[in-house]
């Protein structure tokens, strides 16, 4: 071996140990002080995930539960680079992080810095049947319908036998890819038990409002319906979702009826719901520490834009959102939409983009105001965000999570194995799974 190709060799196994040592001492240790001495003060950061520069990625992982472990697999070193394949757990999600790192040095230091991160898949997700990261794959349960990493000794729970038939219902509906037809899908009524219900308004907005019959409530919740941002006008199909919440949570529910599209395109339906929201912090009295904002699809878009107009016009904010399968991407860039075009039996691409053309009109279908994935998340209130695994828009729930992370929001997510698009809106169809989800809403909820 010539002196130089030793020398390469040495130094590359030197910049393997480098890397190691320094993720060690960051992600396991969580010794900050003693991490800078192994990233440049002008590090690169190129990731989706992690705001720029060292004090990105050091602020991430700040705001990770304490018990946060890295741990890698392999790691290749050619040159100035080094990558690693690794997996991350306890990361106070429902699934690990498994991800690939590919790392530059410089001096001495790690100066430049890429990732792919992607959920570690359990057997029952596996495509290939293999498992991502070692030899096994991680245990699996349901619990209450989240798909989370538990002991061996736990077992799975089935899809239930209606959420089955309900599928297969959904599967065999004749393809609605027009406003007509999904008005005519959202268009049932429901009789409600339990609850009263009364026509009222906020801000001029039309709204109904329900809540228990018996007892006085004793927090707020404003929830935008979904539809595509085209149906659900009057939301009667979406009145069920809200009757269970306010028995659940004890609530006063405002069911918001913004104004739909083609008839009223982007912004009308941001500007109804900022409107009502407004109203109900200033004038309307309510103690913001007892509102909490909820949405369903296009009005779980809603749900988190309000909530950064409140912050960015510095109202009191929420002291909760809650978001149920957000459709918060109008550019359609997310990975899911062409990966669960098989799993989803509702949902498809024509029929959100369809929904999109006639809400958006000329606008731009990136602005976050209803693309909300791309917006700023820092300083708000603690978000839940529940998305069926069967989604196509799976992905718009994970990068709202990711970029709520990054921004040192709480964040409690929630995969549903057996989870279809805004599935807790069909508990009128007597569905266990939409049951348990609204019971974890309603938990969210009442935690303020």
């Amino acid at each position: 071996m010539t002196t130089g190709r030793a020398t390469m060799i040495e130094n590359e196994q030197a910049n393997k140990a480098l890397v190691i040592e320094a993720f060690d001492t960051l992600f396991n240790r969580r010794d900050y002080a003693a991490a800078q001495q192994f990233w440049s003060p002008h590090y690169i950061q190129r990731s989706a995930h992690i705001e720029p520069g060292r004090d990105g990625l050091f602020d991430l992982v700040k705001i990770m539960p304490p018990d946060l472990r890295y741990e890698h697999q392999l790691v290749v070193a050619e040159g100035d680079y080094v990558m690693l394949h690794g997996r991350f757990s306890h990361i106070g999600q429902p699934a690990n992080w498994i991800v690939t790192d590919i790392v530059r040095v410089a001096d001495g230091l790690l100066a430049e810095h890429w990732d792919v991160i992607q959920d570690e898949a359990t057997r029952s997700q596996s495509k290939s049947g293999l498992p991502m990261f070692g030899d096994a794959f991680p245990a699996e349960r349901t619990t209450g319908g989240m798909s989370s990493a538990v002991s061996p000794a736990d077992t799975q729970r089935p899809e239930s036998q209606l959420m089955n038939a309900f599928v297969s219902y959904l599967r065999g509906q004749s393809d609605r890819t027009d406003t007509e037809g999904t008005r005519e899908f959202n268009g049932e009524r429901t009789a409600l038990e339990g609850v009263t219900r009364r026509d009222a308004d906020l801000a001029g907005v039309p709204t109904i409002t329900v809540e228990p019959a018996v007892g006085r409530p004793d927090r707020i919740v404003i929830y935008f319906h979904g539809g595509g941002y085209v149906s659900g006008s009057p939301p009667d199909r979406y009145l069920p979702l809200a009757a269970a919440i306010a028995l659940a949570a004890n609530a006063t529910v405002h069911a918001v009826d913004y104004r739909l599209a083609p008839e009223f395109p982007f912004p009308a339906a941001y500007d109804d719901c900022v409107s009502a929201y407004t109203w109900l912090v200033s004038d309307g009295g309510v103690d913001p520490g007892s509102l909490s904002v909820l949405g369903d699809s296009a009005g779980g878009n809603l749900a988190l834009a309000v909530a950064v107009a409140a912050r960015d016009r510095r109202l009191p904010l929420p002291a909760r959102v809650a978001m149920i399968s957000p459709f918060a991407d109008l550019t359609f860039s997310g990975p899911s939409i062409e990966q669960r075009r098989d799993s989803d039996p509702y949902v498809t691409r024509a029929l959100l983009e369809s929904m999109a053309a006639d809400y958006l009109g000329d606008s731009d279908p990136a602005d976050p105001r209803c693309s909300a994935v791309f917006s700023d998340l820092k300083g708000l209130p603690p978000l839940l965000i529940q998305v069926g695994d069967k989604e196509i828009l799976y992905d718009d729930a994970a990068r709202i999570r990711d970029r709520a992370l990054t921004a040192g929001v709480d964040v409690t997510f929630e995969s549903w194995e057996h989870g279809i698009h805004v599935w807790p809106v069909y508990i009128a169809s007597g569905l266990p799974e939409s049951a348990q989800a609204i019971e974890h809403l309603a938990a969210f909820l009442k935690a303020c």
